[in-house]
């Protein structure tokens, strides 16, 4: 979870005053003052601030070079080896079939493998108990290593009937075979065994070994050894990367791994949907008239509050830096703290969003900023400039102004790996935690630093009522 500090509640919206007569409109009408001049009529604006990730994996990959060499399915006393870093929170899913099978394939259940224990501890050891073999629901049930259109035995890649039940499920230790018989799984243990080995610098080494032996799989015709695919695997934060239990097969290349072992459409698949899906924080806008209010490029941070909105997620303090700088150039400000739809103040996940109302007339801006929460100091923003609320003609703006966003790196905190270092919002011991960044100023975060852009996490909305 995110940490942040106390919230402010949603400020009251300064509205201004409407016209008079309602029957005057347009962005040039309004009231005229004793001196001849037309105070232009005030608009309000509905704003959206939609956090539209579509991420649903931090990474993803398969192993391609066996330990000590060689590559393809792991026979007896084999191993696939994955490096991975990762933070507390995240847990590690993997797909690998069961090569004398139609369909089954090992890998732990819906919430995956935690790689820190609750206690924040990275876990060690062996964590085959969280494995278990289960059904893609894709094709018919044969015995294995004996069926026509087992692993072995089959006739091409995808050959089998499909299976009247098209849903995942885990495999018994005594399970009815299409053909009406029964038959009984080896035990896990006695196939495969996982192991997780913490290292430097939140680095986990995990295994995946083959550990049959000629007599582990009993058959009608004799016993022997078994075979694991290359695994696809998953880091992840929410559940499920990989399939719903009880649920159909995705169709995301899962059935390919299952019945063949091919595990390249799945790995493709899950690379399109690995990133960064951040929350983003309660955070402050302003309608103004002069530049800059909230940062500036190219300058430290003058200690306003910016710095505890992009390290913390907290907008307290820059919110009351607006709020007193309310005059000629800050028109109105405030904060946005909860979803819509939400009753308390938080973050906003992928899927939910903010909303906010603000009133203004030609010539007014509008600016916000929003923590970047994965990161250690990272925010998304308008320009320094803010979005012009109006055309030249002085018609208010309608609709998706979103290329008008960027990310923005505060310049207060060391940046370190989104979602897994160690001072990153998600995983710091308290607020303002984090050595100092050696570059002490505002910049936009470039490309060759991450090179998604704030497009791919929101979608902001400007629409006059």
């Amino acid at each position: 979870m995110l940490r942040f500090g106390s919230l402010f509640t949603i400020l009251s919206l300064a509205l201004a005053a409407c016209a008079d007569d309602p029957a005057v409109e347009g962005p040039d009408a309004g009231d005229t003052t004793p001196d001849g001049d037309t105070t232009p009529t005030p608009t309000t604006f509905t704003v959206h601030v939609d956090n539209v990730a579509p991420w649903t994996v931090l990474k993803n990959g398969v192993p391609t070079t066996k330990v000590g060499g060689g590559g393809g399915a792991l026979g007896p006393g084999e191993a696939y080896d994955v490096t991975l870093t990762a933070g507390k929170g995240q847990a590690f899913s993997f797909a690998s079939m069961l090569g004398e099978s139609n369909d089954w394939f090992f890998g732990p259940g819906p919430a995956g493998i935690p790689l820190y224990d609750g206690d924040g501890n990275p876990v060690s050891g062996d964590v085959t108990a969280q494995v278990q073999l289960w059904n893609a629901g894709t094709e018919i049930d044969q015995e294995p290593g004996v069926g026509a259109d087992v692993g072995p035995n089959q006739s091409a890649p995808d050959a089998g009937a499909a299976d009247p039940d098209p849903t995942v499920r885990a495999i018994p230790v005594t399970t009815t075979l299409s053909d009406g018989s029964s038959f009984t799984r080896p035990a896990i243990a006695d196939m495969i065994r996982v192991t997780v080995t913490p290292g430097a610098n939140r680095a986990f080494t995990i295994r995946i070994e083959n550990v049959s032996t000629a007599t582990t799989l009993v058959t009608s015709q004799g016993t022997r050894s078994v075979h694991l695919s290359p695994p696809a695997w998953a880091l992840h934060i929410k559940p499920a990367p990989l399939f719903d239990e009880g649920q159909p097969d995705r169709g995301q290349g899962l059935e390919l791994i299952a019945e063949s072992g091919r595990a390249g459409t799945l790995t493709t698949v899950l690379g399109a949907l690995a990133g960064y899906a951040t929350p983003i924080s309660p955070g402050v806008w302003t309608v103004h008239r002069g530049r800059e209010p909230l940062f500036a490029v190219g300058v430290a941070d003058p200690g306003r509050g910016l710095e505890h909105q992009a390290e913390d997620g907290n907008p307290t303090s820059l919110a009351e830096t607006m709020t007193s700088a309310l005059g000629s150039d800050i028109i109105d400000t405030g904060v946005f703290d909860t979803v819509v739809g939400g009753t308390d103040p938080g973050p906003a996940f992928a899927g939910h969003g903010y909303e906010v109302e603000v009133t203004a007339v030609p010539g007014d801006h509008l600016s916000f900023v929003t923590m970047f929460g994965m990161s250690n100091d990272w925010f998304f923003g308008t320009g320094p400039e803010g979005i012009a609320l109006f055309d030249a003609d002085g018609t208010p703006i309608d609709g998706d102004v979103t290329s008008d966003l960027a990310i923005y790196d505060a310049g207060t905190e060391l940046d370190q790996e989104l979602a897994v270092g160690p001072d990153t919002a998600p995983q710091q011991a308290g607020p303002d935690t984090g050595a100092a960044d050696p570059i002490d100023q505002v910049r936009q975060v470039p490309a060759s630093r991450y090179g998604v852009p704030a497009s791919a996490h929101l979608r902001v909305t400007v629409t006059p009522q």
